[in-house]
């Protein structure tokens, strides 16, 4: 729509400079017939005077002659030649300008006018009087002596006068005087031509301009606003703003542009969202991936701090028996031989120690094999009173000499007997261990108490302190290998952390689970659920 405007606003420019050159050629041409009808006028009038100069000087050579005043042939001929020529010239002037006033007629519409056809007809008088007047000069002799110089003379002027019988005389003085007269008329005619072509070319030029800036003022006012929502829109794009839209008020091209820049925002817009999301989601990946990096760190730093405990507790576990073996054999080969008796006690003493350091190593071996899945088992029928009476009494010896009472409450009287399918070494060592905890991490005076229950077709067997108990926060790495909390280390600085590892590898051996619950300074609770493989057992049975 908008170039079908331009191209109308610069065809309507390309039809006034056509008219404008219509108009000049117009007016240019008809100045230039009148100044060419001028200087026709003047060279008419100027070869009529010629001629009618040639023929006086030809009357004055005629008198001469007649009065044989020796006049010269040459200047009868030259002055013939030059009326040959005058008449010539004329003639060909006077057909021109039949031929231009011919086209100025047409033209304008306008009469010729009738002294050009007048000229015309003298020019073609003129040939035939030179002829005649040629040949009666050269006839001419002088008058013989008496003779009529009046009627000679008077014959001589017919012929230079007369033509076809008509007064050639009167037809060039005509002439001369018509010419004279039409010379400042032509004049005139080409400065008003010259005036008309002027005003013409001025009114003209002031048309084209103001329609130049009519169209131009229009153009403007139609460009200058869609192209300043161009230019804001690209400035909305490049400062960011892709959300910017451009909007549509017209069908022309302006429009189909803003469409599709409108297209090319909402694709930009789309784009960003795209990435920005991409980097979101990139973004939480690398969160992701930093947070699993940083608690790897800190577990490879657990995991360094308790390979390093670990190296400590085991280096203490194994030197204080070492030690204490060492001591009693320098004490026993030192100084003089003693009595049998004091050297079996140092004897005793030895094995003890080497007990110890064989526990230790016992269960290091134990741990090994349990996490290589080849902790073997011995499973039997083992009955679970019996179970739990030998590791009671087993830990009421240790308890004894900490001043801690370890008791095995009584079932309900409604429970039967259970009997296990279970390795009876192995599980009475799981049940020694939690027992040894708790007598170890009780205080002086305490009590631990151990009991079993019937849970959702499980044996579940619970053994309760009244010692120190566990922070919450160390509860989840109890069962880890080589941990010891904060409140156990300042209770007892010996220790491996493997023990409650040890029972949970056995009871999970068993199919069974183990758990612990604790309250710190009030005691500390750990259930040991087993399955029940054999038939209940009744006490009636």
């Amino acid at each position: 729509m908008f170039r079908l405007r331009l191209s109308l606003a610069f065809a309507v420019l390309v039809a006034l400079v056509c008219i404008q050159a219509v108009f000049v050629y117009w007016g240019s041409n008809r100045v230039n017939d009148y100044a060419q009808h001028s200087r026709l006028a003047s060279d008419i009038l100027s070869e009529l005077l010629e001629l009618s100069t040639s023929k006086q000087r030809l009357r004055v050579w005629a008198s001469q002659q007649l009065m044989d005043a020796n006049a010269s042939p040459e200047v009868r001929d030259s002055q013939l030649a030059r009326m040959q020529a005058s008449a010539e010239t004329l003639r060909n002037l006077a057909r021109r300008d039949l031929s231009l006033w011919g086209g100025i007629s047409a033209r304008e519409g306008v009469p010729i006018p009738p002294e050009v056809d007048q000229l015309v007809s003298v020019s073609e008088l003129l040939n035939d009087n030179i002829a005649s007047v040629r040949a009666r000069l050269l006839r001419l002799a002088s008058l013989e002596r008496g003779a009529e110089f009046a009627s000679v003379w008077q014959e001589l002027n017919e012929v230079f006068d007369m033509a076809r019988g008509r007064d050639l005389r009167e037809l060039i003085n005509g002439a001369i005087e018509r010419q004279r007269k039409a010379m400042p008329v032509a004049r005139a005619a080409t400065e008003r031509g010259l005036d008309q072509l002027r005003q013409q070319a001025v009114a003209l030029a002031a048309l084209t301009l103001a329609a130049a800036i009519v169209l131009a003022l229009y153009l403007n006012r139609r460009l200058q606003r869609p192209l300043d929502r161009l230019l804001e829109g690209t400035q909305a794009l490049q400062a960011g703003a892709l959300e910017h839209r451009i909007a549509l008020r017209s069908r022309d091209e302006f429009g189909r542009v803003a469409e599709h820049f409108n297209a090319m925002a909402a694709e930009l817009q789309r784009h960003r969202s795209d990435a920005d999301a991409a980097r979101r989601r990139l973004e939480d990946a690398v969160l992701e991936r930093t947070s699993e990096l940083s608690a790897a760190h800190e577990t490879l730093q657990q995991v360094d701090q308790r390979r390093r405990q670990l190296l400590a507790d085991l280096s203490h576990e194994l030197r204080t028996p070492a030690t204490a073996i060492r001591g009693e054999a320098e004490i026993a080969l030192r100084g003089a031989d003693r009595p049998s008796a004091e050297y079996r006690e140092t004897l005793t003493r030895i094995v003890g120690g080497v007990k110890q350091l064989t526990g230790v190593i016992d269960d290091l071996l134990l741990i090994a094999r349990a996490e290589a899945d080849q902790l073997a088992m011995r499973f039997g029928t083992v009955d679970l009173s019996e179970l739990l009476g030998d590791a009671t009494e087993m830990a009421g010896t240790l308890g004894a000499r900490h001043n801690v009472r370890v008791q095995l409450e009584a079932p309900r009287a409604d429970l039967p007997a259970v009997t296990l399918q279970a390795d009876a070494d192995r599980l009475r060592q799981a049940l020694v261990i939690v027992l040894d905890n708790a007598v170890r991490y009780s205080r002086n005076g305490g009590a631990v108490r151990v009991s079993w229950q019937w849970v959702d077709g499980r044996v579940q067997v619970a053994v309760a302190d009244e010692g120190i108990g566990i922070d919450a926060d160390e509860l989840p790495q109890v069962f880890d290998r080589f941990v010891r909390g904060r409140r156990a280390r300042l209770h007892r600085a010996d220790g491996t952390g493997i023990g409650l590892s040890i029972a949970q590898a056995i009871v999970q051996a068993h199919q069974g689970c183990i758990g612990i619950e604790s309250i710190p300074q009030q005691g500390t609770t750990v259930r040991i659920e087993l399955p029940c493989h054999l038939p209940i057992r009744t006490q009636e049975t």
